[in-house]
């Protein structure tokens, strides 16, 4: 089960049990003193106790959180190309007016089956990669001591940029 379903199916039941509460409390305070409707509000207004406990674990462990930024290139840091490749977008999914790839360096994933590699292409001003035409890169990895070994030479992967496929290439030599 996904992490986004749990916590949808988490927030109804919080709901829920508050407007039980709520409906306890407004029970509880229209209802005369003795009388069975005064200890059913009663009753039911205790429910917002496990709620206002899970809620205040929710708001610990938010702030308990540390505010790590995401692992990425560092925006001083010199580019050290660890391949050559062969990059061909698609067009499909590259409007013909915009330019996907723009020059200079640019941030992307690149996708060999199950396994993603954060890396960064330089693209040169006069070498704007088009759909359909194969355009040779160079390319530098994060952690080109993880990725490099996935990638030998003729090894054919996916570009991605954030969530969009941009499209398709393949590595043609190690280093620059």
């Amino acid at each position: 089960m996904q992490a986004h379903t749990i916590a949808s199916r988490r927030q109804i039941i919080t709901v829920f049990l508050l407007l039980l509460a709520v409906t306890g409390g407004l029970i509880r305070w229209l209802a005369p003193q003795p009388s069975l409707a005064r200890d059913m509000g009663s009753l039911l207004l205790v429910l917002w106790l496990p709620i206002i406990g899970n809620i205040i674990a929710w708001l610990v462990a938010r702030a308990a959180k540390p505010k790590v930024a995401a692992p990425g290139f560092a925006a001083d840091a010199a580019f050290v190309p660890s391949a050559r490749i062969a990059l061909t977008l698609m067009a499909a999914a590259v409007p013909s007016e915009s330019r996907p790839v723009p020059a200079g360096l640019f941030p992307c994933m690149v996708v060999v089956g199950t396994d993603a590699f954060s890396a960064r292409l330089s693209v040169p001003a006069d070498g704007v990669p088009v759909p359909e035409v194969a355009q040779v890169l160079e390319v530098e990895f994060l952690r080109p001591e993880v990725a490099l070994p996935r990638l030998p030479a003729d090894t054919t992967f996916t570009l991605l940029a954030g969530r969009t496929l941009l499209g398709q290439g393949r590595v043609l030599a190690m280093g620059s």
